[in-house]
């Protein structure tokens, strides 16, 4: 039985670990698309994203999901929505210490739910943060009633931790995932 190619994004702020995060699942497989990053004020990171990293995870015999990082910058705005439109799932990765990271994710979380073909979304909190951190912030975003997504954390660095977060959204996906 041929089973679809599942397809998802990894969005997020530049720096949150897009790009790290493909290279711990894939290694040397990865495809990045970084360049030498001339927006310093931004981010202090010497690379940046201008296309779309990625990566092929085969999860088990019968799941491969294609991996896509985004650029975070919002320069890039139409790069994110084209992978968006390509997608059936969506990691939105987040510094919950960072003061405008509910702002950025309760956006990032409505561009999913515009796409057509979006049908999973979990956020990923990808920085180190305490239990109560990860609550408060957890609470603060299932107040906005379109912004209700389970909330996960694991570090981009680590390919187990990133693993179990590809293998959660795989079994929030239909079997068979279908444009709608």
């Amino acid at each position: 039985m041929h089973h679809p190619i599942k397809r998802i994004v990894l969005l997020g702020p530049m720096g949150i670990g897009k790009t790290t995060a493909i290279r711990s699942l894939c290694g040397s497989l990865a495809i990045e698309c970084d360049v030498p990053n001339l927006d310093k004020q931004a981010h202090a990171k010497e690379t940046t994203t201008v296309g779309l990293d990625f990566g092929e995870i085969k999860l088990d015999d019968e799941d491969t999901l294609q991996v896509y990082g985004c650029p975070g910058q919002e320069r890039y705005d139409f790069v994110r929505e084209w992978a968006l439109s390509l997608a059936f799932g969506a990691i939105v990765m987040v510094d919950i210490h960072d003061p405008q990271a509910m702002e950025q994710t309760i956006n990032l979380i409505q561009q999913c739910h515009a796409a057509p073909n979006i049908q999973a979304i979990v956020v990923l909190i990808a920085r180190p943060a305490s239990a109560a951190q990860q609550e408060m912030f957890t609470v603060r975003l299932s107040a906005h009633a379109e912004c209700v997504v389970p909330v996960l954390s694991a570090d981009p660095r680590n390919p187990s931790q990133m693993l179990d977060t590809l293998d959660i959204i795989a079994a929030m996906l239909p079997d068979e995932v279908q444009p709608r």
